[in-house]
């Protein structure tokens, strides 16, 4: 397709009525799922209500697609099983070196969530790739009209409206205005930047990356049939020119936020791969905070700012491995990262295909941005709250994007 034309969604037909009904009821659900995620609930800790409503969905579905040989197809059962590694492997460590019963529960139910995320997400969508839209854009919708009812529209950019806007932009602009890829791409680059003057700055790089390399897809389409990588090197350059530019524009004004948030993701690191390293094969178990770490975690911190971590002297639950992959290794062990190692490789193939040779159209936007950050995630995010919808997101896509390759329905 034309990067300048209108994109086409070039969805499957339905070839019946029933086949109709189905494709309906599970556009329904993928918005209503949407529309649950700012809700929260406690079970010994967050759980976002569609979360609960996926988990729901996938125990049906595991019982009703069982044998189901359409249903069991790679990349999802490969996922599958990488992640029944990563649960294995927690359960291993937390047995044998005997973590409290209320770490080793919710050690647990982060993966096990995380299964029926992508389970149930995979089930809603692997018919009807639009219903990844629906769900995206309700879920935002969604949580923008929860920060507004809160009166926290404006509150905080970073961990309010930054994710919320920038889903809807990659969403609706490919599928509502004229030229939507070649625009969305524009788009994208344009909200990194108002991300970073926001101080908002992996999402913001994110959007910059993601931008600039579907920018140089289309335009290459316009123009050179083919990809140059003179093209692809200089818009590079200049998005990597304006990420600095827009750093150093805002630094004065969020130079001491950015120099703490630097020195707690250093210490956290740091002292993750500390403990990493004094146990690589069995890990430390789940939800591991003890005095040394924690100490650690403060000497360090204090040694990078001149000052002490703001919290009181007893308090363990500071520190965190501030990456995905680090997080299970630290906690569960080298088999620990199985599922995000995996998952890793899986969205990093992904993202290539859907930059260099997937045929644009409405969802080339909203993958390209959601298997980048994904990346990012798994490098320098934790493993908790969102984050688990996130990668359930990631992995569908992957899946989504398996099945368009093994169909060869999407290729240039």
């Amino acid at each position: 397709m034309a990067a300048h034309a209108a994109p086409a969604l070039s969805l499957p037909r339905p070839v019946s009525q029933a086949h109709a009904r189905t494709y309906r009821s599970h556009a329904i659900a993928a918005g209503i799922v949407g529309l649950c995620t700012p809700l929260q609930l406690e079970f010994g800790g967050i759980l976002y209500a569609s979360e609960a409503l996926l988990a729901l969905l996938a125990v049906w579905v595991l019982a009703t697609r069982l044998m189901d040989a359409q249903f069991w197809r790679p990349p999802f059962t490969r996922l599958m099983l990488a992640l029944g590694v990563t649960i294995l492997a927690y359960i291993v460590t937390d047995m044998a070196l005997g973590t409290e019963t209320q770490n080793l529960l919710r050690g647990w139910a982060r993966p096990i969530f995380l299964g029926t995320n992508l389970a149930g997400l995979y089930f809603l969508c692997r018919r009807n790739p639009l219903n990844l839209l629906i769900y995206a854009v309700a879920s935002a919708a969604a949580s923008a009209a929860f920060l507004a009812v809160n009166a926290r529209l404006l509150e905080d950019w970073k961990f309010g409206l930054s994710g919320p806007v920038t889903i809807l932009i990659a969403c609706l602009i490919p599928v509502l205005v004229p030229r939507g890829v070649l625009v969305g791409s524009f788009a994208l680059t344009a909200v990194g930047l108002l991300h970073l003057a926001l101080d908002s700055r992996e999402i913001g790089g994110n959007c910059l990356l993601a931008g600039a390399l579907l920018t140089a897809r289309c335009l290459s389409l316009l123009h050179w049939k083919s990809i140059s990588w003179v093209l692809l090197a200089g818009i590079a350059a200049i998005a990597i020119g304006l990420f600095l530019w827009a750093y150093v524009l805002t630094d004065a004004e969020y130079s001491q936020r950015r120099h703490f948030s630097n020195a707690w993701r250093t210490a956290s690191l740091v002292t993750a791969a500390g403990a990493i390293a004094e146990s690589p094969w069995l890990g430390n178990g789940s939800q591991t905070n003890n005095f040394a770490l924690q100490s650690r975690f403060d000497s360090i911190f204090a040694d990078r700012t001149g000052v002490r971590y703001r919290g009181q002297q007893t308090d363990t639950s500071t520190f965190s491995p501030h990456s995905q992959i680090l997080q299970a290794w630290f906690e569960a062990g080298v088999f620990g990262t199985a599922f995000f190692v995996y998952l890793g490789a899986t969205v990093s193939a992904a993202l290539y295909f859907c930059i260099f040779r997937r045929r644009l159209d409405a969802f080339s936007v909203l993958f390209a941005f959601s298997l980048m950050r994904a990346i990012w995630h798994l490098l320098f995010s934790p493993f908790a709250g969102m984050a688990r919808l996130d990668v359930a997101l990631a992995g569908a896509i992957v899946c989504v994007i398996g099945i368009e390759r093994r169909s060869g329905a999407r290729q240039l």
